[in-house]
């Protein structure tokens, strides 16, 4: 029997933690150029679901048609050797769009990475594994358990950080079309503060130790 951890049903607005790491822990984003390949690659298929494969080992320029989207970025982080996605399956009517989503990631950036850095063999550690998000309070603290990922590099400041969702979230950065940081600023516990950005920041900075039910597995 698969493990949990891979079963590919996603549940239409339902919420997921996706995450993977590089093989044998090597690190997957080596330079500023490849953070923003990967994110850039993220938003044109979370934008463009249906659009044709983005492969950035061609000098091609694309452009990307509003279409409806089938699966939300809520919250993300991209460290070294792995990343952390907080992800909605949207789509009434499709329980597939997460999947074709990090198909098409995984696939477009191993080739550019593979081109770039004149790698070989598998760049990520098997499959992306996954955690369906069962309650609010668990959506609410995995977004701080991902948000808080930097802290592990040192005593750079949190909104510092320019390969994650946090400074979105604290209003320190504009929010793009492709991000839905809403999702879990709309939350109840948010319902009757002046100031929700605010307030999320707070919660990130407290010292209070995160939930141990957030997500059953961790990356280092």
């Amino acid at each position: 029997m698969p493990s949990k951890y891979y079963q590919r049903n996603f549940q239409p607005g339902h919420f997921y933690h996706i995450f993977n790491r590089g093989s044998h822990k090597q690190n997957v984003f080596l330079d500023k150029q490849d953070h923003q390949v990967f994110t850039k690659i993220l938003s044109y298929y979370l934008i463009d679901p249906t659009g044709r494969p983005l492969h950035y080992t061609k000098r091609t320029k694309y452009v990307v048609p509003n279409h409806e989207q089938t699966v939300y970025l809520t919250t993300y982080c991209l460290m070294p050797n792995h990343f952390h996605l907080l992800l909605k399956q949207v789509s009434p009517t499709s329980q597939d769009g997460i999947t074709n989503l990090m198909r098409r990631v995984s696939i477009a950036y191993s080739m550019y990475f593979n081109n770039k850095h004149n790698h070989s063999g598998n760049l990520f550690q098997g499959k992306y594994k996954q955690v369906h998000i069962e309650t609010d309070e668990q959506l609410l603290y995995l977004s701080k358990y991902i948000h808080l990922n930097p802290n592990k590099r040192g005593s750079e400041p949190l909104q510092n950080y320019q390969y994650s969702s946090y400074p979105v979230f604290i209003d320190q950065s504009p929010t793009p079309k492709w991000l839905h940081s809403e999702e879990i600023l709309k939350l109840d516990y948010y319902k009757n503060s002046k100031n929700p950005q605010k307030d999320y920041q707070k919660f990130i900075l407290d010292s209070k130790p995160l939930l141990k039910s957030i997500s059953p597995l961790t990356l280092e």
